[in-house]
């Protein structure tokens, strides 16, 4: 148990029998002195929560300096980041008092104050902005209105045709934040945040079909989730369903190629996932003169699939590849803030202004692209934050994983599946990433009206505080549960989305849920 609580013994070493079934309560104090350094990351998270609010508060602040009601607006919001910066530092002096609970109630109300304010901040801006085209007026003038927001920068422009500076602003910054490229391929990439992580789906396979005329086919892969897969189906003429090693044949073979669209996780029903790096492997050695799309949903591994570090220096000129994600799920550090996706292309071809300028026109066609409103909503793209928070879910699923082991082992569960397998392609932190989502097959449950019964049983039964959540999604702090079903209705499965809470409290609540199987 002492290295147990230096967190250094592997989940598969843990004598999950003995944990489960004895009686362990005198060793609680012991974890929760062990995990106090995580509870520090959890408040330095908080901090830099605050910390993006004051910023905020400064722009709202400049945006109206004259106005007697938002500047007291302005003070109510900065009153409410004083209370809870207060606090944070009660928590920082007093850690054994900050555990999950604690810790949700402040973020949680830290959530609430980013969803006002980017609101607040956007709140006066124009959707077709006029031309400031007179100098600026003197103090006796200052009453005549314009037809432009306070906050806003933009002028004369139309602000769902991409005329937004702030959806400008934060695409750069979720560029460089979270895919990363050499310097010397950043002219032929392009991104965009997107209404959601379907809605860029939806822009790359438009894009594949304006660009190419379906000049030749294109491939999904089975087992791609069925939403992306009935879009294509939708929008497409006769796509064509393939596993996954059919896929490395046809790009072995060098046969034409419209598009690929893959995902290197895995939904439910369970499919075998894409080799990312033996696909493209074989696509850095295929050839044909027309443009070939690979569409990746990198939505399951997130930042620890680099997708463009690692395979963009080895593309041949014509393939563009393209990351599409759900900005909701991973990317919003658990707070749900606003619905949005990204949609991240690189190629040699993009490295024209003309074709970057057609991608921008479709984006505009299908008012794709995010609104400032949502944008100003969300937190500055951090990859430190990121990666510290994903660390933390990624630690918990591989406790999760080995518990769900001892589980079938003793007749608990009759199956699980990862969302993401364990390989080198996918680390974070020196740990293979394999994802927060776990598929569990109970005995005697097969419908999902029985799964869904049993989750609401199991959530009403459980303690308030520990936070056990009947809800669908996944990337959140708490510990949620939902059923999932194939098409037919017939093979359903518990889908559980890992915590991220310090270990020794997770742990417990893997000990109650236990007892509830």
């Amino acid at each position: 148990m002492k290295e147990l609580l230096k967190f250094g013994i592997a989940p598969d070493e843990f004598d999950w029998k003995s944990f489960l079934l004895d009686d362990h309560s005198e060793l609680e104090l012991a974890w929760q002195a062990a995990e106090m350094d995580e509870r520090v990351e959890d408040l330095a998270e908080l901090r830099w929560l605050l910390q993006e609010i004051r910023e905020a508060l400064a722009m709202y602040r400049n945006a109206f300096p004259d106005g007697r009601f938002e500047r007291e607006l302005e003070s109510a919001f900065a009153r409410q980041a004083d209370v809870l910066e207060r606090q944070v530092a009660e928590y920082e002096t007093k850690l054994e008092q900050c555990d999950l609970n604690a810790y949700l109630t402040v973020k949680y109300a830290i959530r609430t104050l980013y969803k006002q304010l980017g609101a607040t901040v956007a709140g006066s801006d124009w959707q077709s902005p006029c031309k400031k085209l007179q100098s600026t007026p003197d103090p006796a003038s200052l009453a005549v209105p314009e037809e432009s927001g306070f906050a806003q920068e933009e002028e004369g422009t139309y602000m769902r045709s991409y005329g937004s500076e702030t959806v400008k602003e934060y695409e750069e910054a979720a560029l460089e934040a979270f895919y990363t490229l050499p310097a010397e391929r950043r002219e032929q990439r392009i991104g965009f945040v997107t209404t959601s992580g379907m809605k860029a789906l939806e822009l790359a396979m438009i894009a594949y079909k304006s660009f190419t005329g379906e000049t030749h086919p294109f491939y999904y892969q089975k087992g791609f989730y069925c939403e992306g897969a009935d879009l294509a189906k939708l929008l497409l003429n006769a796509p064509l369903e393939l596993e996954p090693d059919e896929l490395y044949k046809i790009v072995d073979e060098n046969r034409p190629i419209g598009c690929l669209l893959v995902d290197p996780g895995m939904c439910w029903p369970i499919s075998p996932a894409v080799d990312l790096a033996r696909l493209l492997d074989g696509l850095s050695r295929h050839r044909q003169s027309e443009p070939l799309y690979v569409i990746v949903d990198r939505t399951l591994t997130s930042v620890s699939n680099p997708l463009f570090e690692r395979y963009g220096e080895r593309l041949p000129p014509h393939v563009v590849l393209i990351s599409v994600e759900s900005g909701i799920k991973y990317m919003q550090y658990g707070l749900d803030l606003a619905n949005v996706g990204y949609l991240t292309a690189l190629g040699r071809m993009l490295g024209s202004q003309s074709h970057r300028a057609k991608w921008v026109a479709l984006l505009s066609l299908l008012d794709a692209g995010a609104d400032p409103v949502t944008v100003r909503q969300l937190p500055t793209p951090d990859l430190h934050q990121l990666t510290a928070r994903l660390s933390r879910l990624n630690r918990n699923a591989h406790w999760m994983d080995a518990f769900l082991r001892h589980m079938v082992r003793v007749g608990k569960v009759e199956a699980y599946y990862r969302s993401v397998e364990p390989s080198p392609q996918y680390e974070l932190d020196g740990r293979h990433w394999i994802g927060s989502l776990f598929y569990i097959q109970l005995p005697g449950l097969r419908s999902d009206a029985e799964y869904e019964a049993w989750i609401d049983s199991f959530v009403i039964s459980a303690p308030r505080e520990e936070h056990f959540v009947s809800g669908g999604s996944f990337g959140f702090d708490t510990f949620r549960m939902n059923a999932v079903r194939n098409s037919t209705c017939q093979d359903n499965a518990l889908r559980v989305s890992v915590e991220r809470a310090p270990l020794g409290q997770f742990l417990l609540k893997l000990k109650y849920m236990y007892s509830q199987l």
